[in-house]
């Protein structure tokens, strides 16, 4: 069976995500710092979700399944990480119209050097590419979006968006914010009743990360945005990253927030939570 693009991003961002661990692990070991790590892949959970209309839970059956592409559990905190083998550029988890605010505003993750402290790069970057109207018959927009454009030949160019659960970043969101609910619901199932409010883990960051690298013209997917930046802090503001350097800086900057510290026993029992996961890594 010939392997897909899906398959493809995952596979890519579990070596990755893998040779990054590694290295940081040995460099806490150098300090004498306590550096504890899973890798699951192709995680699936099973959830109670809202009624979309009454926003209320839903009786009976209605569950739902969830995946997560790459799921990195760690001492300093979880992240989630959604991968994507896209080629182009990539307007990431827009809420407004591309120019509806300074361009100062919008980052893109992979410009290198003196390219990432000017946004005239950025424009020149975007010359190449047809930018359509986004305006009223797109409503849906408004509730966040990602475009991807690419380059298919000379003058073509195919734009696809991306609304609603088909956008990266609201999957990842979504996802990240069910498992907090699972774990903590699946953890403290068994405690005695009134301890069943307590809580284990209180966030888990979403990221998508756009893995695609064209080896022969040694380019990345360019991925523009004004949600990109690498901020650990943001516990659900869903980061974008499109390169190894960039992926592995913003593990390490996650881990230097120190947002959260977990024991050992508290990391064994999330990941003995999560039952069906194909996993990597080791304590």
């Amino acid at each position: 069976m010939a392997e897909t693009a899906y398959d493809r991003a995952e596979i890519k961002t579990t070596e990755q995500l893998s040779e990054i661990m590694r290295d940081l692990h040995q460099k806490a070991l150098k300090h004498n710092e306590r550096f504890d790590y899973k890798i699951l892949r192709n995680v699936h959970f099973a959830n109670k979700v809202k009624n979309p209309v009454t926003q209320e839970m839903n009786e009976g059956d209605s569950w739902r399944v969830m995946q997560i592409d790459n799921l990195l559990v760690t001492s300093f905190g979880v992240i989630n990480v959604e991968s994507k083998y896209w080629r182009g550029m990539i307007f990431h988890d827009l809420s407004e119209e591309i120019f509806s605010t300074s361009l100062d505003d919008f980052s893109a993750v992979n410009l290198t050097g003196k390219e990432k402290k000017t946004p005239k790069a950025l424009m020149n970057r975007l010359d190449r590419f047809f930018l359509p109207n986004l305006s009223e018959e797109n409503e849906s927009l408004t509730q966040g979006y990602t475009m991807s454009l690419e380059q298919e030949g000379r003058g073509q160019r195919s734009i696809t968006l991306h609304t609603g659960i088909s956008n990266p970043a609201t999957q990842a969101e979504l996802s990240s914010k069910l498992l907090v609910r699972y774990i903590n619901s699946e953890i403290t199932m068994h405690r005695q009743l009134e301890n069943k409010n307590d809580r284990i883990i209180d966030f888990v960051k979403p990221m998508v990360y756009y893995n695609y690298y064209d080896r022969y013209d040694r380019i990345n997917s360019m991925v523009v945005g004004n949600k990109t930046k690498l901020n650990p802090n943001d516990a659900y503001n869903c980061t974008a990253v499109a390169n190894y350097d960039d992926l592995a800086t913003f593990i390490e900057a996650f881990r230097q927030a120190k947002r959260v510290r977990f024991s050992r026993k508290t990391l064994e029992k999330m990941i003995g939570t999560l039952k069906f996961a194909e996993d990597y890594g080791s304590f």
